[in-house]
């Protein structure tokens, strides 16, 4: 009888799942790894030489790059695909000398890094003077249509002037439509003190009239 009854560890054994699980888990993450695909991106838009494109074109060339690794292995193909959105301008030459010196593999050239390209383009096509730019399109800002969209826009210039609060607010006003300035400035509590108020009060101001 002794020999009809099997010993406890020959019963099938629970670790099996156990293992099974294991080996399924730590399958799982190489599987999402390779299901990673590039990342489809706008492509920048063309580059004039016009000063005022500087940020917005840079800013559009590093997000492809930065959103696409596998398409660009090393400075070289960054630096050409940045060359090849420049059309015919003020940075022609600039271009067409980059260019020239890459596709010769130029052993100058090919030791420049990217940093150092972004560098020499900034140098080369920013505006002296950043502050004064953004003073002179905020000088130029008017509201359009609804006051939450000019308060964005003048936010973005505002910060890069170096205004204090007192010429923010004369700034803030100049772009407001008279009747909505006017509003404000005679409202029951007296006209706001801080460019922050003002902000608030146009965008209070504009939303109440659109939707009476």
């Amino acid at each position: 009888m002794a020999e009809d009854k099997k010993p406890s560890g020959s019963r099938p054994k629970r670790e099996e799942p156990a293992v099974e699980e294991a080996v399924i888990g730590s399958a799982m993450p190489v599987q999402v790894v390779s299901a990673i695909k590039e990342v489809k991106a706008a492509l920048p838009r063309a580059f004039t030489g016009a000063r005022k494109e500087v940020r917005r074109f840079l800013q559009e060339v590093l997000i492809y790059v930065a959103l696409n690794p596998k398409a660009f292995p090393d400075d070289r193909s960054k630096k050409l695909f940045l060359l090849s959105y420049m059309t015919d301008g003020p940075g022609e030459f600039w271009k067409n000398d980059k260019t020239d010196l890459l596709l010769a593999f130029d052993p100058e050239a090919e030791k420049v890094t990217w940093a150092d390209f972004l560098e020499d383009f900034k140098t080369s096509f920013e505006p002296l003077d950043p502050a004064l730019k953004a003073q002179l399109e905020l000088k130029d800002l008017r509201m359009t249509d609804r006051a939450d969209e000019y308060t964005y826009q003048f936010t973005y210039l505002a910060k890069q002037t170096g205004y204090n609060n007192a010429a923010q607010i004369i700034a803030f006003k100049r772009g407001l439509s008279r009747s909505l300035a006017l509003k404000i400035m005679t409202r029951p509590e007296g006209a706001p003190t801080t460019i922050k108020d003002w902000m608030n009060a146009a965008i209070l101001f504009d939303e109440s009239y659109k939707q009476a």
